[in-house]
């Protein structure tokens, strides 16, 4: 069943972001807007190309949210939480809803956790949609693992929870008797929180402002002024920001504290801009932010809801790739670039700083990610500033480019991208497993990655080019 789920999931995102890519294009072609001219400089394509890539795949994202539960099996599991700038309105009205399964029957349990002291909760036959009890249950922490329940009698009665299961316990010898073992079905829900509404809202303002500098330009500092606002912005809706980048230096994990909001700034609009760069071949920047996406998908427990852009980005592939014909392709253009690059630097900071999820990562691993974008991007910042260059000038100094110069062609330099990337994301991940209370392992093996990086870009690939 999950496994048909996500199929259904993925070709539901898919074919939407087909029909609106295809839809986009050729509205930008029929109107002569938001068109990429070829100029043999910098811009090596043969065909004037639309650069309505963010377009499609935003809006293939949107529709295939709102057919999920019409078109598939998935269902919503909405959790405004205890933060976020949802969590005190009238959409939030302090209930948490989970979804279990006991000897194969379902459960929806309804919990009110508004009493510091105390939960009450409803538990409710998901088959029949009945309650079990006319009145809630009141669930009373004793320890960490042990709690009283006060039935609609008045009767108590004690449990204790081990190793994911349930036992009744005794309230003085705690002699275990009818065990049982809830399973979460939650799992199989698209979760909807207060970061994913606000990441939704602020990547539809980066559409807009984005969509505007495609078509007339707009100077890079303008640029970084509004990155810089939207993502702190969405700090402020979703209270999600990097306050902990681990124990980097085997001397316990660094807290930011004042410097928190600053520095996740500095690093999403780093990364945004570090997607928007490598942007200079067929696949390569969709490509980036496709492999991160799929490895936290997958990690640990599949995410449903991560496969709707996952979807979409594929179906944007089959246009830019030319895969649906060279002169039918699509570009991502700025708007989708910096979509995508915001879209992979929340989901990494939701997986590393979140304590509420399950599948927590170390902060680093996040930049094994993303490593090749984010690498190149300093390396070519650096360049450009110490010859006189502004960081942001167009120019022909990135990996591709240079690969490019060496006579490899754009097909074997977007196969090498997505091997190294995904080989890159592996070791993350292998060492993640391996290493998971000692970051700094990752840490000084990431650096290690950097410096042979640059130091085959210095001495090896610019004297060839």
């Amino acid at each position: 069943m999950p496994n048909t789920l996500a199929i259904s999931i993925l070709l539901l995102a898919f074919f939407a972001s087909i029909v609106f890519n295809g839809f986009f294009r050729n509205i930008a072609k029929k109107n002569k807007i938001l068109i990429d001219i070829p100029d043999k400089s910098r811009k090596f394509h043969f065909n004037e190309t639309a650069l309505t890539g963010g377009l499609g795949i935003f809006c293939s994202i949107l529709v295939s949210g709102l057919l999920l539960t019409d078109f598939t099996d998935a269902k919503y599991s909405v959790d405004l939480g205890e933060k976020g700038f949802l969590k005190n309105s009238i959409f939030n009205d302090g209930l948490i809803n989970k979804n279990y399964q006991v000897d194969s029957k379902n459960y929806n349990l309804s919990i009110d956790n508004k009493n510091n002291e105390s939960i009450n909760v409803i538990i409710k036959d998901d088959t029949t949609n009945e309650n079990i009890t006319d009145l809630p249950l009141e669930i009373i922490p004793i320890s960490k693992n042990k709690f009283r329940v006060i039935l609609p009698d008045g009767t108590q009665k004690f449990y204790l929870s081990e190793s994911g299961s349930i036992y009744e316990i005794s309230p003085n010898n705690e002699i275990k008797s009818n065990q049982f073992s809830p399973v979460s079905t939650d799992l199989n829900n698209v979760k909807i929180n207060n970061t994913s509404i606000a990441a939704f809202l602020c990547m539809f303002l980066i559409l807009i402002f984005m969509t505007f500098d495609d078509f007339i330009g707009i100077r890079a500092i303008y640029r970084l002024i509004f990155q810089s606002s939207v993502v702190f912005l969405m700090i402020i809706m979703s209270e999600e920001y990097i306050y902990n980048v681990g124990n980097l230096l085997n001397a316990g994990n660094i807290y930011l504290g004042n410097f928190a909001i600053p520095f996740t700034i500095f690093c999403v609009v780093g990364l945004m801009n570090a997607f928007n760069m490598i942007d200079g071949l067929n696949g390569i920047c969709a490509a980036f932010a496709l492999v991160p996406i799929i490895f936290i998908t997958l990690f640990g427990n599949l995410s449903y809801g991560l496969l709707i852009p996952i979807g979409s980005i594929l179906g944007f592939l089959a246009y830019n790739m030319g895969f649906l014909g060279k002169k039918r392709r699509v570009f991502l253009g700025d708007s989708g670039s910096n979509i995508l690059g915001f879209l992979v630097a929340f989901l990494c900071i939701e997986y590393t700083q979140n304590s509420n999820n399950p599948y927590l990562l170390n902060p680093v691993t996040a930049l094994w990610l993303v490593a090749i974008p984010l690498v190149d991007c300093i390396n070519v910042m650096i360049s450009r500033v110490s010859r006189g260059i502004g960081p942001f000038d167009p120019g022909r100094d990135h990996l591709h480019h240079k690969l490019l110069s060496l006579g490899i062609k754009p097909k074997k330099i977007f196969y090498i991208f997505i091997s190294f990337s995904v080989m890159l994301s592996l070791i993350g991940f292998i060492i993640e497993q391996n290493y998971s209370d000692q970051a700094y392992i990752s840490f000084f093996a990431f650096c290690i990655f950097s410096l042979i990086y640059l130091t085959i870009t210095k001495t090896v690939l610019d004297k060839n080019v």
